[in-house]
């Protein structure tokens, strides 16, 4: 599996009294190739890395769906109105919807998967035992998405999150620079309702967080992701 790019498993410090396990250095992976590709909708170019058999845009999405299903994160300032699009666009694209997120794919690709985020984990160091767990999970995979220009070139963004109307009246963004939620298209079936898995990302914590959302409760950052072309 780690045949197309190279990464070396963490070296252990050994000392009387501390298992190999118990203190961890980070793995250090390089994607197979690199590419680009223009969105014909709306010109904008993405960047891709492949890793782990799958392709992954490098930014998240700044595809426009329509004003319910995205939005350009902007501060919660206690009722000051503040525009900071063109500052926080660039770098984060929109949060969506999971139905904006959907309609925000370019042709070729899709919405990841709850397996294709799977996939990349185990690429960046979880067992698989470890990619079904819930909540925080692995030693470092969420670090090593986080590299920009090097390492993974993944360059996961901490773009927060926006909660949708809610009777309690916070319709606020939250969390810019300090987390990261991204969408997948997979229900979770094990619960009644209907719930979809997301990942979590937290600028101080080198692991992943998976849980599931209501998909209609919040607005997440999107990737886009294909099968290895």
């Amino acid at each position: 599996m780690m045949g197309f790019y190279r990464i070396i498993i963490c070296l252990s410090l050994i000392v009387t009294g501390i298992s190999c396990s118990d203190e961890e250095s980070v793995s250090q992976v390089v994607p197979e190739t690199t590419g680009s590709f223009v969105d014909a909708r709306d010109g904008y170019e993405y960047h891709w890395v492949r890793i782990g058999g799958l392709d992954w845009t490098t930014e998240n999405s700044h595809y426009y769906t329509d004003d319910l299903t995205c939005y350009i994160y902007q501060p919660y300032n206690y009722g000051q109105s503040v525009d900071y699009t063109e500052l926080y666009f660039e770098q984060y694209g929109y949060l969506y919807s999971l139905s904006g997120a959907l309609a925000a794919v370019p042709e070729g690709w899709r919405l990841p998967t709850d397996e294709d985020w799977k996939k990349l984990e185990m690429a960046l160091g979880l067992s698989s035992k470890e990619t079904e767990a819930l909540d925080w999970r692995g030693a470092f995979a969420g670090e090593l998405m986080m590299q920009k220009n090097e390492g993974t070139m993944l360059n996961m963004q901490l773009g927060g999150y926006k909660i949708m109307r809610t009777t309690g009246g916070d319709e606020g963004s939250h969390l810019l620079g300090s987390s990261g939620f991204y969408w997948t298209s997979t229900r979770n079936e094990s619960k009644d309702g209907e719930y979809y898995y997301f990942r979590k990302l937290f600028y101080n914590s080198p692991q992943v967080f998976r849980q599931s959302m209501e998909p209609d409760k919040n607005m997440l950052s999107v990737r886009f992701v294909r099968d290895a072309q």
